[in-house]
């Protein structure tokens, strides 16, 4: 009996060790009826979509506060908190307003919110107070592939999207006219940089484009529908050179307007600790049962 707590006590160490998280896709899409509907599905295999229901909005954009994991939207003038079991979105505040399709994505180091658009506005939002900062516009730097020509910004998103602050953050935004990736270097304005082609082709300027850090590592992920397609496809984005790799349809006819990527706890290792804590437990009671026997 004095080996077992030791032992369980080990298992116990190496199985938290394992709660590793993996991503779970969280999407807005419209169905064939009109309505806007949030979804979730595995991102390395999206084929296969849960419709959790609808926002009662007409959102263009989510992402996960990374502080709290809450779940915010933007319809284009209003912030809204997005209820991640129901899909329904509850309006928060009435904040600036963009036109068209806007990037939406959560500045983890300073916890708030940036909102671009196609026409160049660029916005920072606090989602506590609900005001709003207009920026300066972005340009394409001197000697970049681009120079001259305007950003057309539809989606955007942050790396190292984490509570450390420490670790930093880089902003990068798909600009859906030119088809490329791009680097932000300054989030409130100033001077941007070409990272490269998607190399996907023409697609809408509804998207969606969220970045998943898990150990250090940013994965770059990207939702587009092709033009004349009703459904979109879920692509992985190199972030050093731009490129577009395929992961899968997303669900049957979901045109994805916008996409939100967190870590959940793999469903085996939550029931592993459940063992290993209750493993535990008996195996103190039995310790108290035998010494209490040897006091007697």
């Amino acid at each position: 009996m004095r080996h077992i707590l030791p032992t369980l006590s080990l298992l116990l160490v190496s199985t938290a060790g394992t709660l590793e998280a993996q991503a779970a896709a969280y999407a807005i899409t419209t169905n064939a009826r009109g309505v806007q509907q949030l979804v979730r599905f595995d991102p390395t295999t999206p084929g296969s979509v849960s419709t959790l229901g609808p926002t009662g909005a007409r959102l263009t954009g989510i992402d996960f506060r990374p502080a709290t994991n809450a779940l915010y939207g933007y319809d284009g003038n209003q912030l809204y908190i997005v209820n991640q079991i129901t899909g329904v979105a509850a309006l928060a505040f009435d904040v600036g307003n963009t036109t068209g399709n806007a990037g939406f994505d959560f500045n983890p180091v300073v916890d708030r919110i940036r909102v671009v658009d196609a026409g160049g506005t660029n916005l920072r939002l606090n989602q506590i107070t609900g005001g709003t900062t207009t920026d300066m516009p972005y340009t394409f730097a001197s000697g970049d592939v681009n120079f001259g020509r305007r950003p057309s910004f539809t989606a955007v998103a942050y790396t190292n999207s984490d509570t450390d602050a420490a670790t930093g953050t880089t902003l990068y935004g798909i600009d859906s006219n030119l088809g490329q990736l791009i680097t932000i270097s300054n989030p409130n304005g100033g001077s941007i940089s070409t990272v490269g082609s998607l190399g996907i082709g023409a697609f809408s300027t509804i998207t969606g484009f969220d970045i998943f850090t898990r150990g250090g590592v940013n994965t770059a992920f990207f939702a587009a529908t092709s033009v004349g397609a009703t459904a979109s496809q879920l692509y992985t984005i190199d972030l050093t050179t731009g490129s577009a790799t395929l992961v899968g349809g997303i669900g049957a006819d979901n045109m994805v307007e916008g996409l939100a990527i967190t870590a959940v706890p793999e469903p085996g290792t939550w029931a592993m600790l459940a063992i290993g804590l209750a493993a535990v437990a008996v195996a103190k009671r039995r310790k108290r049962g035998i010494a209490h026997l040897e006091r007697a």
